[in-house]
């Protein structure tokens, strides 16, 4: 086996094959796991986590003399335990609604380490937020800011503001996840103006203190080029800002979207973080010279970097079935557990668990058992020989597969363990029947009443 083993298809060395040929993480037999708790099954990595923040950390303290903030994006996957052990490393937490500013808050994440950003909040968001104390909220047009300045007037409370501009620039992504992008909903733009006329407003208010610029270009960026370009659009926004309005950001906040390897050939070659850290750190830090500022705190917001592949999906294989055009492989997950399959047609690497050491010896495709012709999980996979009762895992779920979960068919959301040197601790417990009608109610009339005649 190479460092990696299965021949290169696994994305860290928290993976490795047993005396018995059976996968592990973290030296925990797989297949034991899954006997233990049952399937479909949620397993994180904390060790996996812990370093993905450490790699963050360290790219930008060796080559960013100001502050670097990490803070992690909520929104990627909402697991308390995550959120905790993200915090107690000393990460924020970046919350783009109310009820993640809860959980974020629920796990403990001091009031002043969180930034709530958002589309378009209510009054009673932003009434939550500063009465919590949240440290720092992102505005995104100018109607937010009104809505801000009212209810911090209120409370008596000054709100400490970024405004998110788009920089209209060109995205290598998915369309779907492309945010800096010219006529995105996000931000206000740069190139039209503007972006500058809301900072001449905001700067003109009472109770909200405008500190910095915040954007975000789009997720699943795997090249380092359009973080820097986004950085040289902002450093040339803030000589504009700081020219005709004497502006001085203290903060800068260039979000997320840090792309992570999913595909084996992708694996040797992950995202660049040391370069990305030394490139946005030189166009800031002579930017910033060259107009006499001094260095602002920069903010990052990753959520997929941190934890995409800090956790996994154990399945076990329900029945094999033969068809003229191929076979199919029947899971007990679907695509509920894994919606980013259907939202922009994620890839992700699959394992027999129970065979890790066999070599590949024919071409299947994965199915859920749901009721839609989509549920298809993953298709031409080349696997070793599948029997029914085998386990599969299914790799790096963990970035929005929990946050975007389905609920096709009324399958219950399965348990998520969590793997650390203390052992294996259950951290979200599944569903049950009960929870999936504890919403509902029936009128007490529709019970007395008679069925009508067909």
């Amino acid at each position: 086996m190479e460092e990696f083993g299965l021949n290169g298809r696994l994305p860290h060395g928290g993976f490795a094959v047993n005396r018995m040929g059976r996968l592990t993480l973290d030296g925990y037999d797989l297949a034991e796991i899954a006997e233990r708790f049952g399937t479909p099954l949620y397993v994180v990595s904390e060790e996996r986590l812990k370093r993905n923040y450490e790699e963050l950390v360290e790219a930008f303290k060796t080559h960013y003399t100001g502050e670097a903030i990490i803070a992690y994006a909520v929104k990627a996957n909402f697991t308390l335990a995550i959120i905790r052990v993200l915090a107690l490393k000393g990460a924020w937490a970046e919350t783009f609604t109310g009820p993640e500013l809860h959980m974020a808050l629920t796990a403990g994440v001091r009031p002043e380490r969180i930034l709530l950003t958002g589309a378009c909040r209510v009054e009673a968001e932003f009434r939550e937020a500063l009465e919590a104390g949240v440290g720092l909220i992102v505005v995104d047009f100018p109607q937010e800011l009104h809505r801000l300045e009212k209810v911090a007037g209120e409370l008596g409370v000054e709100a400490r503001v970024l405004i998110r501009v788009n920089p209209a620039m060109r995205v290598p992504t998915h369309p779907s996840i492309a945010t800096g992008v010219r006529g995105a909903k996000f931000g206000v733009d740069i190139p039209s103006g503007q972006a500058l006329k809301v900072f001449e407003e905001a700067l003109a208010l009472n109770w909200v203190k405008v500190l910095g610029i915040h954007t975000h270009i789009g997720s699943k960026i795997m090249k380092v080029k359009p973080f820097v370009e986004a950085a040289s659009r902002l450093v040339g926004f803030v000589e504009e800002l700081n020219g005709k309005l004497g502006f001085k950001p203290e903060y800068l906040d260039l979000g997320g979207g840090f792309g992570v390897p999913y595909k084996p050939e992708e694996f040797e070659k992950p995202f660049d973080l040391n370069l990305l850290a030394r490139r946005v750190s030189r166009v800031i830090t002579s930017g910033f010279k060259r107009l006499g500022l001094g260095l602002p705190k920069l903010i990052f917001e990753p959520g997929r970097r941190l934890v995409a592949d800090a956790e996994i999906l154990l399945a076990r294989v329900l029945g094999v079935k033969e068809t003229p055009t191929g076979k199919f492989i029947f899971l007990d997950a679907s695509t509920n557990h894994l919606s980013p399959v259907l939202l922009v047609d994620q890839y992700y690497e699959m394992v027999l668990v129970n065979k890790a050491d066999m070599e590949p010896s024919e071409t299947v495709s994965f199915a859920g058992p749901l009721c839609f012709t989509k549920d298809i999980i993953a298709v031409n996979r080349r696997m070793p020989k599948i029997e029914t009762g085998d386990l599969i895992a299914i790799l790096s779920v963990g970035a929005y597969c929990k946050s975007s979960y389905m609920m096709h068919n009324a399958q219950p959301k399965p348990p998520t363990v969590m793997l650390s040197k203390h052992g294996i601790e259950m951290v979200q417990r599944g569903e049950t029947l009960n929870d999936l009608t504890a919403r509902d109610f029936i009128p007490p009339r529709l019970y007395h009443a008679s069925a009508e005649p067909s």
